[in-house]
């Protein structure tokens, strides 16, 4: 699925497929099977296309649905966190959404245009054919954002704030009524950008409708343990 994603048109053929996963095979062969034929790449594509997670069109190619896209969105955050990265020893919190927007002739395209127009927002590198990532006009290096529009009505976005670590200790009540703002904090960003979502889309089509899907809601980062933090 992340293959398929990942690739400039958003689709990709059984054959390169097949290849693509091969050549990744010397770096982290499959558990099980070390030999990954076209068999097995057969039953994992039907099973994933029983489960609504990917389309095949009529010339073959195979492209991930909205509903793949959810669950690939859920797996980044989880491999994010599971990272093994400079910012797993910081601690902090992430707010997060995921949703769809119901619209005729919705356009991604457009949204992301308006959205950038709000001057809070800005374009950021897309490297997927069908998706176009935006973030927060913030250069705090304690501040990351990724906001992803698909050209299915799709979305999702993340916010991680970092805690400012300041080397005083404090009590328990002081450390947990700090750790409460952080959460709201981070939730109310993945509020934020919910509402300009819906705001922005429901000016464009009038009809327009927008459904969370997970969220929004935030989440520790990391669990962070030290002598500067109860």
């Amino acid at each position: 699925m992340k293959l398929i994603s990942r690739s400039d048109i958003g689709e990709m053929k059984f054959a390169d497929l097949l290849r693509n996963i091969q050549s990744l095979q010397g770096m982290q062969p499959l558990q099980g099977n070390p030999d990954y034929n076209s068999q097995r790449l057969t039953y994992d594509l039907q099973v994933l296309k029983e489960n609504s997670l990917i389309d095949q069109t009529s010339e073959g190619t195979y492209s991930i649905t909205k509903y793949g896209n959810y669950v690939l969105d859920v797996y980044k955050r989880i491999e994010h966190d599971l990272s093994e990265n400079e910012t797993k020893e910081k601690p902090g919190f992430v707010g997060g959404v995921t949703g769809t927007i119901i619209a005729e002739e919705f356009n991604h395209q457009l949204l992301a245009d308006e959205l950038c127009k709000l001057h809070i927002f800005k374009r950021a590198p897309s490297i997927e054919g069908k998706k176009i990532r935006l973030e927060f006009k913030d250069e705090d290096d304690d501040f990351e954002s990724e906001i992803e529009l698909s050209h299915d009505g799709g979305f999702t976005a993340q916010v991680i704030i970092y805690q400012v670590i300041t080397g005083v200790e404090e009590s328990f009540m002081e450390d947990l009524a700090k750790t409460a703002k952080w959460h709201e904090m981070a939730e109310g960003f993945a509020h934020l950008i919910l509402y300009y979502i819906d705001r922005t889309a429901r000016r464009l089509w009038k009809t327009a409708e927008v459904k969370v899907i997970l969220g929004p809601d935030s989440y520790p980062l990391n669990i962070y343990t030290g002598a500067e933090t109860a």
